[in-house]
């Protein structure tokens, strides 16, 4: 009895150490030494039978370091990206940003958007595709899944009266799924897009948007909408709660928030004529945390009666690691991996007919759909970016 009350010590102990290793994760990743350390406890989490909580612990040290309130910290480069704003969005990419980083090239418009310089005048003939996400839809530049997705619709589904597919990719480090509504509502409609695609990934867990929340409340900020304003009185925050402690008060209405959430971007495009589909991204981690998330979340996403691409299982029995921008510390999607959430959601959106009709706005077949393409991924070429 005494050597397992000391075995399932030592296991809680090894546990504390893990979770306590990555609550620090920004400070860890200042160091080359913490990024060492981080990869070996992601390693050990990949590798071992840890739970759901340390792999949100993994995510809060991720946003934590997009936080307005403190010096820069996380992913010091991404830091560098982001322009800090007075308003319900909190931060935004600057624009005109062009600069290497591990997976390729980050460069952005005038408007700090991850995409060409499309205007806000839609030209004549165009579809255009409104892309709205967190950071798992900002990808190398050029080389991301919506680059690729916007040439292929463009080299195999014209029609005389679609010459040309623009996708307008608004996704943002960190953007929980307030954000993303947000920014269909306020900042999308300026280009009238003919779609909106939802990008839900499952780092938007309770340190996003219930985070999100938090500082809005610590900033003192509007928090603008009548919904949230009678959420926080429900929740019982008070003035005198820190961020950890509004957090948690937060956490049960999980589900109830994404819901109103993709409503009012449906309900708004409706209004607009405009249609809208979930696509579910994942990132390249163990497949059953990836699961669990999304499993968490259908529920709320398939009440709101639009259509849903689920892509959780695009890196199936691949090595996480070699489809990570860096191993173990920065666990986004390289090249490789916007290429596979590519493949599989092109793939998917034409095996779904009312996903692929609002996508290219029409019922008919696809010229992919009526012959077999002969463009491999490597041939695909983006002459704009």
């Amino acid at each position: 009895m005494k050597d397992d009350f000391t075995k399932n010590l030592g296991m809680v102990m090894v546990l504390i150490l893990g979770l306590l290793a990555l609550v620090r994760v920004p400070d860890l990743m200042r160091q080359g030494e913490g990024r060492r350390r981080l990869k070996k406890v992601v390693a050990e989490m990949q590798n071992g039978d840890l739970n759901r909580e340390d792999y949100d612990a993994l995510a809060a040290g991720y946003y934590e370091g997009l936080r307005n309130d403190t010096t820069p910290t996380g992913l010091p480069e991404e830091k560098d990206d982001i322009r800090l704003r007075n308003d319900f969005l909190l931060y935004g990419f600057r624009p005109n940003l062009k600069r290497r980083y591990s997976a390729g090239m980050r460069i952005t418009n005038s408007l700090g958007m991850p995409n060409p310089e499309y205007g806000y005048p839609k030209p004549p003939h165009t579809r255009r595709i409104a892309l709205i996400g967190d950071s798992v839809s900002v990808g190398p530049y050029g080389q991301d899944y919506e680059a690729l997705l916007e040439d292929r619709l463009n080299q195999a589904n014209l029609t005389p009266e679609t010459q040309r597919f623009q996708i307008l990719n608004f996704a943002v480090y960190g953007y929980g799924v307030v954000q993303l509504m947000d920014v269909a509502l306020e900042q999308a409609p300026k280009f009238h897009p003919d779609i909106y695609l939802v990008a839900l990934s499952q780092l938007d867990s309770n340190p996003g948007w219930a985070a999100h929340i938090a500082r809005l409340i610590l900033n003192g900020t509007d928090l603008k909408y009548d919904f949230l304003r009678r959420l926080v009185a429900q929740a019982g925050i008070r003035p005198t709660d820190h961020l950890p402690a509004i957090t948690r008060k937060l956490a049960p209405f999980k589900l109830q928030v994404t819901r109103w959430s993709l409503e009012q971007i449906r309900d708004h495009a409706a209004s607009q004529s405009a249609r809208m589909v979930v696509i579910l991204v994942p990132v390249p981690l163990n497949p059953e945390w990836v699961a669990a998330a999304f499993d968490e979340l259908r529920p709320a996403i398939d009440s709101v009666g639009v259509p849903v691409i689920d892509l959780r299982d695009t890196f199936g029995s691949e090595n996480p690691e070699g489809l990570q921008v860096d191993p173990g510390v920065d666990i986004h999607p390289n090249a490789r991996g916007h290429e596979m959430i590519f493949e599989n959601l092109y793939t998917k959106l034409q095996a779904q007919p009312d996903a692929w009709a609002a996508l290219i706005g029409s019922v008919g077949e696809s010229p992919d759909q009526t012959k077999a393409s002969s463009t491999g991924i490597g041939q695909l070429q983006r002459t704009k970016r």
